[in-house]
C-alpha cells in the first residue's frame, strides 16, 4: 500500500517565467496560491526534504502538522463567527509554511538553451537557486531540481555519500540512484543488522526472438533455438525476517501481530522490495549452517541481520570497500531507512483491462460477448437504479467497513448511504448517469471488467536462500510456474499475466499455479506478490521487468486462458552506454538525451500497426511486415526506458 507521507508543496516554474522576470522572480507563496496555483505542486515526504528540515532547523513537522489539522478540523465545526474566520485563517498559513519547502523547486524546461540558462543560476523570492538533480519520472517531462545555493554543498556532500567519486559509471544511471532521495518515503525503525550479498544468477537454454540493432539500419530480428538466457532471480528485491515485518507494520499501521508480505525500501543508493522470508530457519533446517559470505568477500552470520539486500538492489555497493565503510557513511549523512509503499494487505477481486492488453487476441464473436458480459452487466445494474449497486459503482474497490463513513467520499456516495431514496434525485441521476458515460467510452477502448488484481512481483526467495548460502540453485517453482496465493487460495489452476507497456502477444504469459505444500510453507508470509520462477524468460516476456516494484495484472479469466498460447520471448540487445568518470556536464548533457520521453507515442505508433494489420490476411507480405515492426515496438519501448 501506498504510505501516507506527510504532504510537502513546492514551486514548479516554467523556465519562460524564469527568463521573463530574468532569473529574479519574487512569487510570494499566498500571491502564488492565488494567482499561480499550478505552480503549487505537492510532494510525499523525502530523504532530501528531512535534510533540508534538519539544515534549517526545524524539528517534529509531522507532529505541528497534525496538530494544526486536528485544530482546523475543530474550528470547522465550530459555529461560524469573526473569530472563527481569523483562527482559520492563521492556521492554514501556519499550515502552508510549515509544509512549503522555499529552498527546493523544480523547474520545467521550454528548451535546451532555456536549460543552459537555468543552471547559471536564479533567484526566487530573494534565494539564489543552483541545479541540483534530475528525477527519473522529472526528467521524462523535462523537469530539473533544483536547491538553494547556500545549502547545496552540504546536500551534495550527504548526496554522495563518500563514495569512490574516481569510479566509472554511465552518467544517467548515476544521477537516477542519485535521485532516489527524491522518492516519497517513510522512515522505518532501523532493523538489527543487514547484509550484502550478491545476486541469484541462474543459467538455462529458451527458444526465442532476439532483436538486435547493433548494426546500421533497421533492427534485425531472428527466431533462436536454444539461446543461453542468464537470468537474475533477486534483481531488484532481497529479504527481511518475520521479527522485522511484524515491526514495520506496527510501525505502519499499528498491526504489530501480523507480517506484510513485502515493501520498497529506500537507503543510500539503494533501490527494491524486501519480502518477508525466514532465512534463520533456512539457515537451520535447510543450509545447516549460519554463516554466508557477503557480496564483498566477507563472512557473516545470518543471525546478526534482519534484512538481506542484493548488489543488484545496492546500486554503489562497489564504491565502498566493506558494509562497514558505507554503513559509516549512512550515519555521518544522516540516511534513514525507508519506504516509499509496501504490498497490500488484500488484492482486489476485479480489475479491468486495458487496449494493450487485449489488442493482439483474436477474438470470435462469442468470446467477444463473453469477455464483455461483466461490463455490460454491470452498467446495466446501475442503469437499473438499484442504490446499492450505484453505490458500489460510485465508490470502487475502495468502500470497506472502516471508510464507510468517510469524509473522502463524493456527497453523491454518502447521500446515497444514508437514504435510499436519494437515488431518484435529479442530480445524483445526472452524475450517476455521466459517469456511466465515461464508463461506455471506456469500455469502447479496451476498459473491460474481468476478476483479475495488480501484485508486486518477485522472484523466488527460496532460490536466493540457496544462492547466498552457497547451495546448488533449485528453487522451489519450475519453469511455467508461479506461486500466487490469491489464486491459489480461490481455487485457479493457470492465470493469464500482463504488465505494461506492453506491445504484443509475446508479452503475455500464461503460467501454472504451484500449489505445493513446499511453497505453502516458505512462502507462507507473502500473501498478496505473485512469485516467478528462476528458470524461464518470463522478465524477458514482460517487456524486461524486474522485481524492485513492478507489477503484473493477473486473471483467470477463462476467455483469456483459452486464447493464450506459450510463445517465444523477445530479447532485446541495445548499444551500451560508455562508463566514464561523471562530470555535471556530463548528466547535464545525458538529461538533454532523455527530456520529453516519446515511450507513450511509441505505444501509440504500435496500436495503430495493429489496425492496419487487421485488413491484411496472414501470411501476405504486409501483414508479416506489421508483425515485425510490431515486435520491433517492444525493442523501442526498452531503449526508451533505459
Amino acid at each position: 500500500m501506498e504510505q501516507k507521507h506527510s504532504l510537502k508543496m513546492i514551486y514548479k516554474i516554467p523556465s519562460k517565467l524564469l527568463r521573463k522576470n530574468k532569473g529574479n522572480l519574487t512569487l510570494p507563496l499566498e500571491v502564488a496560491m492565488s494567482d499561480y496555483p499550478e505552480m503549487i505542486v505537492s510532494l510525499g515526504d523525502s530523504q532530501v526534504l528531512r535534510w533540508l528540515d534538519e539544515l534549517n532547523g526545524i524539528t517534529e513537522v509531522d507532529d505541528k502538522i497534525r496538530e494544526i489539522k486536528r485544530r482546523i478540523k475543530y474550528e470547522k465545526k465550530r459555529p461560524r463567527s469573526r473569530e472563527t474566520k481569523v483562527n482559520m485563517r492563521n492556521l492554514y498559513r501556519s499550515l502552508y509554511e510549515l509544509q512549503f519547502k522555499k529552498d527546493y523547486l523544480c523547474v520545467v524546461m521550454e528548451s535546451d538553451s532555456d536549460y543552459d540558462w537555468c543552471n547559471q543560476g536564479f533567484s526566487v523570492n530573494g534565494i539564489r537557486f543552483r541545479r541540483f538533480l534530475g528525477t527519473n519520472g522529472g526528467i521524462k517531462n523535462s523537469t530539473i531540481v533544483y536547491v538553494n545555493e547556500e545549502l547545496y554543498p552540504e546536500l551534495k556532500r550527504r548526496l554522495d555519500n563518500g563514495r569512490d567519486m574516481t569510479k566509472a559509471l554511465v552518467p544517467a544511471k548515476l544521477e537516477a540512484y542519485q535521485a532516489l532521495v527524491c522518492s516519497g518515503s517513510t522512515p522505518l525503525p532501523p532493523p538489527k543488522g543487514f547484509i550484502v550479498v550478491k545476486d541469484c544468477i541462474t543459467h538455462f537454454k529458451d527458444n526465442i526472438i532476439f532483436i538486435s540493432d547493433e548494426n546500421e539500419g533497421e533492427p534485425e530480428l531472428s527466431y533462436v533455438d536454444g539461446y543461453d538466457i542468464e537470468h537474475n532471480n533477486s534483481d531488484g528485491f532481497g529479504l527481511m525476517l518475520p521479527s522485522y515485518s511484524r515491526r514495520v507494520n506496527e510501525h505502519l499501521t499499528g498491526d504489530g501481530e501480523n507480517t506484510i508480505a513485502g515493501m520498497n525500501t529506500r537507503y543510500a543508493w539503494t533501490k527494491g522490495m524486501v519480502y518477508t522470508f525466514d532465512f534463520v530457519e533456512f539457515a537451520e533446517n535447510v543450509a545447516g549452517t549460519y554463516e554466508i559470505t557477503d557480496v564483498w568477500g566477507h563472512k557473516r552470520d545470518v543471525r546478526d541481520a534482519e534484512v538481506i539486500l542484493t548488489e543488484s538492489m545496492l546500486k554503489l555497493w562497489d564504491s565502498y570497500p566493506s558494509w562497514e565503510a558505507y554503513y559509516e557513511n549512512c550515519q555521518k549523512n544522516h540516511y534513514e531507512f525507508s519506504s516509499p509503499k509496501t504490498t497490500p494487505e488484500k488484492l482486489e477481486n476485479v480489475r479491468n483491462t486495458n487496449y494493450q492488453f487485449l489488442q493482439s487476441y483474436q477474438l470470435d464473436d462469442n468470446e467477444l460477448q463473453e469477455l464483455c458480459q461483466p461490463t455490460i452487466d454491470e452498467i446495466k445494474d446501475v442503469l437499473g437504479m438499484d442504490y446499492r449497486k450505484s453505490i458500489v459503482f460510485l465508490a470502487g474497490f475502495g468502500l470497506n467497513e472502516d471508510n464507510v463513513c468517510s469524509d473522502n467520499f463524493d456527497h453523491c456516495i454518502r447521500a446515497l448511504m444514508i437514504d435510499k431514496r436519494m437515488i431518484n434525485d435529479p442530480f445524483i441521476r445526472r452524475k450517476i448517469w455521466n459517469m456511466i458515460s465515461k464508463r461506455i467510452e471506456a469500455a469502447k477502448r479496451g476498459s473491460i471488467r474481468v476478476d483479475a488484481n495488480f501484485a508486486m512481483i518477485s522472484g523466488d526467495p527460496y532460490a536466493l536462500a540457496q544462492s547466498m548460502f552457497g547451495l546448488e540453485v533449485t528453487g522451489l517453482l519450475k519453469a511455467g510456474e508461479v506461486y500466487h496465493k490469491y489464486w491459489i487460495d480461490k481455487g485457479s489452476d493457470e492465470i493469464c499475466c500482463f504488465r505494461a507497456p506492453m506491445t504484443n502477444f509475446c508479452n503475455i504469459l500464461k503460467m501454472k499455479l504451484n500449489k505445493s505444500e513446499e511453497c505453502a510453507h516458505w512462502f507462507q508470509y507473502i500473501e498478496t506478490a505473485m512469485i516467478l520462477n528462476a528458470w524461464d524468460t518470463s522478465c524477458d516476456a514482460m517487456n524486461g521487468c524486474d522485481f524492485d516494484g513492478d507489477t503484473s495484472m493477473c486473471t483467470d479469466n477463462p476467455v483469456l486462458l483459452k486464447r493464450t498460447s506459450k510463445n517465444r520471448a523477445i530479447i532485446c540487445s541495445q548499444r551500451r552506454a560508455t562508463k566514464i568518470v561523471p562530470t555535471e556536464a556530463d548528466i547535464i548533457a545525458a538529461n538533454k538525451l532523455a527530456f520529453n520521453d516519446d515511450i507513450g507515442t511509441i505505444t501509440n505508433y504500435v496500436t495503430s500497426m495493429f489496425e492496419v494489420q487487421a485488413g491484411f490476411e496472414p501470411g501476405t507480405p504486409e501483414y508479416e511486415t506489421l508483425d515485425y515492426r510490431i515486435m520491433c515496438g517492444q525493442h523501442y519501448q526498452q531503449c526508451t526506458i533505459d
